[in-house]
């Protein structure tokens, strides 16, 4: 039948005069199939083959045949159900069908045909296949009884999708429920003091209460703005997502891969709400942006007269995480008041009561109250303030009162249908992925014979995957506890380096394209005069030949010793170059002498005075008193510094190049896929030992290493103290460069100087520069003994 064993189905392309053989509103495939389960691969739901990826491929092949009528009019001249019979009575002569008397009656091929309707999501009840059955005493092939013999699927199928659908609800309530608590367990952490954002670290998960949503930026009411054109994209993006998620599990049929169907059979009805759900999301996005639109314009003129807009700024709405205790708790307390309401014959109230529980209850039962209070919540918002910046003022004309509970009315029903569709569409997605995985799991677990090299493949490359993310949640938890633990450490350091007799005082220095020179000082040198002869310093080496800056961070470095008068001794130890004898160290004597002159005349109480505060109280946290830090500072130790920072789009990133090269390795080994070795249990067994070493090798450059304890808290303590002692750069520039800017300069700039060849000067120089460091050390034995 075919040239593996593996192939159960042979789909034909039938095509008559250029024009495929199809229906009215839907499209008829013929199949030549094999008796064994090659009935189960052709009757399979298309929801059930599009859920499983289209794994179902590997049982299915295909071929185009052309016919030809020799009547010229007799099949264009028949009704549907003649063409039927045509076609069975032409693809049984093809396949030698009458004449087959190799096999059994219950594994012999037979030819099929299947009606892929548009509403075969019903979990695979409305399949209609009829099959050309072979009767062993006649070899003749009963045509009429191909086009009455009704096959139906297994019936375990549909009942398994129906299982998988009710699992998948659950579970994507559980995972909704986790990603909220996320959301509202991150935004608790944040808190602005004395203006400066932090970053609260020791926060269990148990103490947060509530996520408040109000208008704290009125200096900034922009924000507000901002703020809500990214929820409108947001919303936007999830609803689409989640209103085709929706499709592709109502309509599967357009979208399965194998057979391809006819693009101009794509539902009317279903291109009508695509267009109605586009315009009201365009609608509301305007309405949306309207209303913080103008917000934002009163929030901006009552800030610029001094006045506060109480309106936007003193309003506070709060949610409580989910949890699944407190809705088992929330079903037992509705219970109590419906039994409450028809005690006391509160008629109404038993009525609302019911109707809540009844709501309250669906959501129970597949573990997302959250859902309901996420969409109430929102809804609650967006009404707020459709209803502050949109309705009519009353002082103006008395008859807008009515027109005003008009507005009220629509701008609640706007507010109600946006909200749930920007959840609903989040639920959808959810429940889209877990049918995936659960479907497709279900396939491989029964034709796992069919995939054992597949998922012997699999498994170095899922190891690699639970490894990364088990990384980033361990530096999610191991970095806050570790800056907790420092505190003590950074105060021990910073007073070493303040008190020490001697030590180097690093400043970092950027050159933008236009010149414009940036300073980086630390708390010692933290004074505008010094900024300023730094720059004229940087400037005037600019011009020097063959000592351009670099295009990102360059490095000063001035050495200082305290000695025994009190006095303060400084010299270049590094230019910005990384001369440790620069030959225009005099053009930085100037910068010495104010640097020298700044340390005599302050002392170590000035310079602590200086630093900046890292570690920060929060009094009002929750939990009672918090330990949190700024808020610029976590992000470059959480995600950006070296080494220990991991964020998600490194990890989304590198599970990106391991599923490719998964796929590189799957995509070579479908050269074979349909040999009995592929689907063999030993040959998969021993060739595991190569595809481990193949997989380990290819994945190798992509293994997260797990840093010690020691060597996180040495690249953290760094930071901090770069931090306290004043430094910005560092987190807020990180390696910045323009390779284009710096080709320019190492190619034009000062290239019309001489180059400094003065030797005697160069030696001269290094002499002073040597018995000067001699006498200071002269200087330092006198005071030591």
């Amino acid at each position: 039948m075919a040239a593996s064993d593996s192939v159960k189905t042979i789909f034909f392309q039938m095509h008559i005069r250029n024009q495929h053989f199809v229906a009215n509103d839907s499209t008829y495939y013929f199949a030549w199939i094999k008796n064994d389960f090659g009935k189960a691969i052709f009757t399979l739901p298309t929801l059930f083959i599009l859920m499983s990826l289209d794994l179902y491929s590997i049982f299915v092949g295909g071929i185009n045949i052309t016919l030809i009528d020799p009547t010229q009019d007799c099949y264009q001249n028949a009704n549907f159900s003649g063409r039927e019979q045509i076609i069975f009575e032409t693809l049984i002569n093809f396949t030698r069908l009458h004449v087959n008397h190799t096999c059994s009656v219950n594994y012999c091929p037979t030819v099929c045909l299947r009606h892929f309707a548009f509403n075969d999501a019903n979990f695979g009840k409305n399949i209609k296949v009829n099959c050309c059955q072979k009767d062993t005493l006649n070899p003749q092939v009963n045509i009429t009884s191909c086009l009455t013999n009704r096959e139906k699927p297994s019936f375990h199928v549909p009942w398994s999708m129906e299982l998988i659908l009710i699992l998948s609800l659950c579970l994507a309530g559980i995972v909704f429920n986790n990603i909220v608590n996320w959301f509202l367990g991150s935004v608790q952490r944040y808190r602005k003091i004395e203006s400066t954002p932090v970053y609260i670290l020791n926060i269990r998960q148990s103490e947060v209460s509530h996520f408040y949503l109000t208008d704290d930026d009125i200096d900034d009411p922009i924000i507000h703005l901002i703020h809500a054109i990214k929820y409108s994209l947001f919303a936007m993006i999830i609803t689409v997502i989640g209103i085709q998620c929706y499709c592709m599990g109502r309509f599967p049929v357009i979208y399965i891969i194998y057979p391809k169907m006819d693009p101009s059979f794509y539902p009317t009805a279903l291109k009508k709400g695509w267009i109605i759900a586009a315009a009201f999301n365009v609608i509301c996005i305007l309405l949306i942006i309207l209303a913080d639109v103008k917000l934002y314009r009163c929030a901006k003129y009552h800030t610029g007269q001094h006045l506060l807009y109480y309106d936007i700024s003193q309003r506070r709405r709060c949610i409580s995480q989910n949890d699944f205790r407190q809705s088992y708790f929330l079903v037992k307390c509705y219970l109590h008041d419906i039994i409450n309401d028809l005690k006391s014959l509160h008629l109404i109230q038993f009525i609302l009561d019911l109707a809540a529980f009844g709501m309250i209850l669906t959501s129970f039962i597949f573990g997302s109250v959250g859902f309901v209070r996420w969409w109430i919540f929102i809804m609650d918002g967006l009404t707020f303030r459709f209803r502050t910046a949109l309705l009519l003022d009353l002082q103006i004309c008395g008859y807008f009162k009515y027109l005003n509970i008009i507005l009220s009315i629509v701008f609640t029903f706007v507010a109600f249908i946006y909200s749930f569709l920007t959840i609903a569409g989040s639920m959808l997605i959810i429940i889209f992925i877990f049918r995936v995985i659960l479907t497709t799991s279900a396939f491989i677990f029964t034709f796992a014979s069919h995939f054992n090299f597949i998922i012997i493949m699999a498994i170095p490359f899922m190891h690699y995957i639970i490894q990364i993310i088990d990384t980033y949640i361990r530096n999610d938890d191991i970095i806050p506890k570790r800056i907790i633990d420092l505190q003590q450490s950074l105060d021990q350091d910073i007073d070493q380096i303040l008190q020490a007799d001697q030590g180097n005082l690093d400043i970092y220095i950027t050159v933008s394209y236009d010149g414009t020179i940036n300073v980086d000082l630390p708390e010692m040198l933290q004074e505008n005069h010094i900024r300023l002869s730094i720059q004229c310093y940087i400037q005037c080496l600019q011009y020097q030949p063959n000592h351009h800056m670099t295009d990102g961070i360059s490095t000063l470095t001035i050495k200082y010793y305290r000695l025994p008068n009190k006095a303060v001794h400084v010299q270049l130890f590094r230019c910005i170059i990384g001369c440790s004898n620069c030959p225009f160290r005099q053009q930085a004597q100037p910068v010495l002498d104010c640097i020298q002159q700044h340390l005599q005349d302050n002392d170590i109480d000035h310079f602590k005075s200086r630093l900046t505060s890292v570690y920060y109280t929060v009094e009002d946290g929750p939990g009672g008193s918090c330990i949190a830090i700024p808020d610029q500072l976590y992000q470059y130790l959480r995600y950006h510094s070296p080494q220990i920072s991991l964020t998600i789009g490194r990890i989304l990133f590198n599970i990106t190049l391991i599923a490719g090269f998964f796929t590189v390795f799957i995509l070579t080994a479908m050269l074979d896929y349909r040999a009995e070795t592929f689907a063999s249990l030993n040959s998969a067994i021993a060739n595991t030992p190569v595809v481990y070493v193949a997989a380990v090798l290819s994945l190798r450059h992509l293994k997260l290493a797990q840093v010690k304890d020691e060597e996180i808290d040495n690249i953290l303590l760094t930071s901090m103290i770069q931090y306290r002692r004043g430094y910005r750069l560092f987190y807020t520039k990180g390696i910045s460069f323009q390779p284009i800017v710096q080709l320019l300069r190492m190619t034009f700039l000062n290239v019309t100087h001489l180059q400094y060849n003065n030797h005697s000067q160069r030696k001269s120089d290094a002499n002073d520069t040597n018995n000067e460091t001699d006498s200071l050390l002269g200087n330092r034995n006198y005071m030591i003994n």
